[in-house]
């Protein structure tokens, strides 16, 4: 699959945002640092029917980045704090120059 965005952090705001855009035909890769939210996200995809072939799960982040198309966008939805430092130091081992990261866990903002 080439997906046309990905979505790292599946806690409910995560995993709810990726299956809505599933649901609206858009392809995603997604991806958690414990690969048992995405699994339960690619599992709830399919049980709900929203969008189960559009939705597919990654647990490693190069394999998860390799899957969408570029220039890449990623959607991040992590608790604000040290882990938002450690996935954008993650994200950007794989990211090229033109990929786009959205952090749309930030508390402050």
């Amino acid at each position: 699959m080439s997906a046309d965005i990905g979505l790292t952090g599946l806690g409910v705001m995560g995993q709810n945002l990726a299956l809505n855009i599933a649901e609206k035909g858009f392809e995603i890769s997604v991806h958690n640092r414990t690969y048992a939210k995405t699994t339960h996200t690619e599992e709830r995809s399919q049980k709900e029917g929203k969008g189960e072939y559009k939705l597919k799960g990654y647990e490693s982040m190069e394999d998860f980045v390799k899957s969408i198309k570029k220039p890449r966008q990623v959607i991040m939805l992590i608790t604000a704090g040290k882990a938002v430092d450690l996935t954008i130091e993650e994200l950007c081992k794989h990211l090229e120059e033109g990929d786009t990261i959205i952090d749309g866990g930030n508390e402050w903002y």
